[in-house]
This record gives C-alpha cells, structure tokens and sequence, in this order.
C-alpha cells in the first residue's frame, strides 16, 4: 500500500467509529451535554448547554442556550434557549422560545414567546408574546402582548388586542371563511362524481 492509500484508509476507519446511532437512548441518573446532542434521554435530571435533544423524560431539565424538539418533565427551566413541545409540572422561561407548553403547575415566562401556552396553576407574564393562554390565574407584569386570553383570574396591566368589536368581526370573518371552505369542498366534490 502506497502511503496515500494508508491515510485514506485510516480516515475511512475513523468515520466509521463516528457513526452515532440515533436510536439510541440514554438512560441515567444526571445526564449533562455541552455542546452536543442527544436523539432520546431518560434521566432524573438534565442539563443541556448549548446542545439538543429530540425527546427527554425527566423530573428536572435545565436547558441553557440549547433546545429540544419534545420535553416531559416535573420541572422544565430554559434559559435562551427553546423548545417545540413541553408538557411538564411547572415551567420557568428566560428569553426563550416554545411553541407549546402545557404546565400542571404554575408557569413564570419572562422576556419570552409561546404561542400555545396552558396552565393548570398560575401563569406570571413579564415582557413576552403569548398567542393563547388558558391558566387559572394570570399574572400580567409591563410590556406583555396576549392575544387570546381565557383565565379565571387576571392581574396586572393587560393590553388587549381584541376588544368587543374587534371580536365579533373576528368571529364573523372566520365563520364566514370556514362556510365558504365547507361549501367550496360540497361544490367541487359533486362536480367530480359526475
């Protein structure tokens, strides 16, 4: 073998030994990844630092500067860093990002965005975007944006986006819209059976 032939063939075997298998799961105790990821996690707790995961199980997670794609836990606390889906007892979130979050427990969202926000407890809002939110008790501190708002309780300074008008013409345009798509769908699938 020529040397070129032996360095391309370390190389190749190199490559091999980096291949990651992204069935695996990891189970543990106390799981931390910096700078790296993870396809599924089980653990008591986990610690993410500037990395991801797919999926995580666990009683406590800690994400910092990282994400994951879906997240149950006791307790989920993410610090610039974002997750798709969580569905966990209590939730802290510093400029973050969430798409869904549904919290048994009570929520503090500070700084951040979720479009889809459902709390069983109480929900502290300071300084974040919230598209829809069911909590029992809503805590609104200063420059929060709510668009759908469905709570028992509601304190603090709240701006709404939607007053009475803007509702009813809201609920016209969208029955409307959703007759018409209904009607359109009834039109074109008899003139197909023809």
């Amino acid at each position: 073998m020529t040397e070129d032939e032996k360095t391309n063939n370390e190389t190749t075997e190199n490559k091999a030994d980096l291949d990651i298998n992204i069935e695996d799961v990891v189970h543990a105790d106390i799981v931390e990844i910096t700078n790296g990821g993870a396809n599924q996690v089980q653990a008591k707790e986990v610690t993410l630092r500037q990395a991801g995961a797919n999926h995580i199980e666990a009683e406590l997670v800690q994400i910092q500067q990282g994400g994951a794609v879906a997240v149950e836990a006791e307790k989920v606390e993410i610090t610039e860093g974002g997750v798709v889906f969580a569905s966990c007892g209590t939730v802290e979130m510093t400029a973050s990002r969430a798409a869904i979050v549904i919290s048994d427990g009570n929520a503090t969202i500070s700084q951040s965005g979720v479009p889809v926000l459902g709390v069983k407890g109480n929900a502290q809002i300071d300084q974040s975007g919230v598209v829809v939110m069911a909590a029992n008790n809503v805590t609104l501190e200063q420059n929060n944006n709510v668009v759908f708002l469905l709570a028992k309780n509601v304190g603090g300074e709240v701006n709404t986006q939607f007053g009475p008008k803007e509702s009813a013409v809201f609920g016209i345009l969208a029955g409307l819209t959703a007759g018409l798509v209904v009607l359109s769908g009834a039109l074109f699938s008899k003139k197909r059976k023809k």
